[in-house]
């Protein structure tokens, strides 16, 4: 089933945020396995629903230390 944009965005922002914690990282050390972000960028995908490239998706599962795929699992969203 296709998801609306905004859905997935919502849902992409909460998985984040879910594997950020689970990882003990603050959104300032996550912003920083980026390239140098800062904690706004991190924020703006966790709360505001921004859509990622897929070189920031890349990024942010090695910087969480998951693969794009359980990234993208939203199943696993509790």
């Amino acid at each position: 089933m296709i998801e609306k944009k905004e859905d997935f965005k919502i849902k992409l922002g909460k998985r984040i945020e879910q594997l950020r914690i689970n990882a003990g990282l603050t959104q300032d050390k996550l912003g920083s396995l980026l390239d140098g972000k800062d904690r706004q960028f991190i924020n703006r995908y966790e709360k505001e629903g921004a859509n990622p490239t897929a070189h920031i998706l890349v990024q942010l599962a090695d910087a969480l230390n998951v693969t794009v795929n359980d990234l993208l699992n939203f199943s696993k969203l509790s």
